[in-house]
């Protein structure tokens, strides 16, 4: 099915997957029922400091390459890691990028709006812009035509990637192979997975695993921690793109609305928003396995999982897989709050 979809190359694969042993250790001292914690490196695709975005990013610029297309135009927070990866991809592709910075998060002060992956978008050569209204996503997607459009007037032959939900989900399709490559891993572990947590968002890399574990006759539920918007909403969210990425491969399949699994408990005051949950989830798991997270995507879902284990979800007999996301540049926007 994939096979059928262009597709560039972006990093080197398979990225890690190993045991949290001192993560595991440090939570069952007052957790006995806690499971054994397992990683699935997306942090480290081998792209400008890496993420899970790079996985996305290899179908959509497929399709953008195969149609010709060589401006590529992206929408995103301050502190977007799909940006800031869109912008490596286009630079190793020979491609240019524009970047337009939504403002999601505001009164966050200087170091936010220019470090962290507002710094790597200028280092490596995006156009920025900025559009001011942060939580309109169709608005913001309308904003890019206009932009397209004035590429075209200067020769360029622009390729758009849109966040709004409704869009074909191409990029999905990289999660989709994500979850056999998930699968090969395990089997050669000898590992049974339980459940699989990861951040919750745009929906695509959720929807990808549920849809490449359903084509595989996989029955593992994956548990999605929401960073931007309420479980009722985001539950909406993956039904309709799993739909979406069922009719991008021409299958006639649907996923039940009772087996996709959200939990906001960990949203905070929401998007880029940093609670004290999420801080020590960052720093427990810096301090046992020297995994760094950050604090607006997988800082919260690692919040969620230990969050999870604190409250019985899990056994100490089974095993349980993380999906880290990436997102280590923002960090580094984040100094005053994470710094003792």
């Amino acid at each position: 099915m994939l096979q059928n979809f262009s597709k560039v190359n972006l990093f080197n694969r398979p990225t890690p997957l190993e045991e949290l042993k001192n993560l595991t250790k440090s939570l069952r001292v007052k957790n006995k029922n806690c499971p054994r914690i397992f990683i699935k490196r997306d942090e480290l695709t081998s792209l400008a400091m890496g993420g899970n975005k790079a996985r996305s990013l290899e179908f959509i610029l497929g399709e953008a390459v195969s149609l010709g297309c060589n401006q590529i135009i992206i929408t995103g927070a301050f502190q977007s890691n799909y940006c800031r990866t869109a912008a490596a991809a286009c630079a190793k592709l020979g491609l240019s990028c524009h970047v337009q910075l939504e403002n999601r998060v505001p009164n966050m002060g200087v170091t936010y709006e220019q470090n962290g992956n507002v710094l790597l978008y200028k280092l490596l050569g995006a156009k920025i812009s900025y559009f001011q209204t942060g939580d309109d996503e169709e608005a913001a997607d309308f904003e890019l035509t206009k932009i397209a459009e004035s590429y075209k007037k200067r020769g360029k032959k622009p390729y758009i990637i849109k966040l709004a939900p409704g869009n074909k989900p191409i990029g999905s399709l990289g999660y989709v192979e994500a979850a056999k490559e998930i699968l090969e891993q395990c089997k050669s572990m000898q590992l049974e997975l339980s459940g699989i947590v990861t951040a919750s968002g745009s929906a695509s890399t959720h929807s990808g695993l549920i849809v490449g574990l359903a084509l595989e006759r996989v029955n593992i539920p994956v548990f999605g921690i929401c960073v931007r918007r309420n479980a009722f909403e985001q539950r909406k969210r993956v039904s309709q793109v799993t739909e979406l990425i069922f009719q991008l491969l021409e299958i006639n399949e649907k996923i039940k609305f009772q087996d996709i699994h959200v939990n906001d408990s960990w949203l905070g005051d929401g998007y880029g928003t940093m609670s004290q949950d999420v801080l020590e989830a960052i720093r427990l798991c810096a301090r046992t396995d020297a995994i760094l997270t950050d604090p607006t995507y997988s800082g919260k879902s690692m919040a969620g999982l230990i969050g999870m284990i604190r409250n019985g979800k899990f056994s100490s007999e089974e095993n349980i897989l993380f999906l880290h996301t990436g997102g280590h540049p923002n960090i580094f926007a984040y100094q005053e709050a994470l710094a003792d």
